[in-house]
Order: C-alpha cells, then sequence, then structure tokens
C-alpha cells in the first residue's frame, strides 16, 4: 500500500514516518490487501496533534477518520481505531456478497395468472 504522509506547519520526521507505517500495518492485515493507497495528514492544533486519514480500497471504496490526542502517537492510533471498525464492516459486505450463492435456476417455466384473475389485496 502507498501512504503519503503530509504535515501541515510541521515537519515529517522518520519517526513520525515509521509510526504511521506501523500502525497501517494493522488495516493492510485487516484488509487482506485489499487497501491500494492512504493519504495521512498530521497537524498540530491549540489542544494537541490531529491526523487524519483517508484510505483508499478496493472497488473505489474510500474510507475516512480523524483523531486527536496529546501527541501524534495518540492521535494515530484513535484514527486507526476508527478506520478499523470502518474496514470491518466493508470486509463484512465484502465476504457476505462472496458467500451467497446464486439462486438456483428452475427448469419449469412459472405461468402467470392472467389478467382478470388478478386481484388487488388491500390492507383492512
Amino acid at each position: 500500500m502507498r501512504v503519503d504522509l503530509t504535515g501541515h506547519q510541521l515537519d515529517i520526521t522518520p519517526v513520525h514516518r515509521r509510526l504511521v507505517t506501523t500502525k497501517m500495518a494493522r488495516l493492510e492485515r485487516l484488509l487482506n490487501d485489499a487497501a491500494v493507497s492512504a493519504q495521512v495528514v498530521l497537524s498540530t492544533e491549540r489542544v494537541g496533534c490531529r491526523a487524519e486519514i483517508t484510505l483508499h480500497a478496493r472497488d473505489e471504496r474510500f474510507l475516512h477518520s480523524a483523531g486527536i490526542g496529546e501527541n501524534f502517537g495518540a492521535a494515530i492510533k484513535a484514527a486507526i481505531d476508527k478506520l478499523a471498525q470502518q474496514a470491518k464492516t466493508v470486509k463484512g459486505k465484502w465476504e457476505g456478497r462472496r458467500r451467497r450463492t446464486a439462486k438456483p435456476a428452475t427448469s419449469v417455466a412459472v405461468r402467470k395468472k392472467p389478467a382478470a384473475a388478478r386481484t388487488r389485496q388491500t390492507r383492512g
């Protein structure tokens, strides 16, 4: 997975890069290599640090989360936790679609009733 790391009013150090890549490995394992790319924006605010992550997964799925913490480790962890929840939901939908079986085709054609015999039922 390609990770683009950006800092707003912040220089990205190798420590920040290593922290992001180790945390993003969790999402890669969860999505079974369905993650295409990720954009991570780190910024400092008055009250702490902020991490925004946008993950592009297969089937044109975009997952987005933001985390705030006292340091970048806590902010990234909060954002990754939110993304992990979204990824579990998406993965469940993918697996559910794969597990569904096709409805068996019937060899006998279904006959429709003539128009005169159809009645409209109303609720009473």
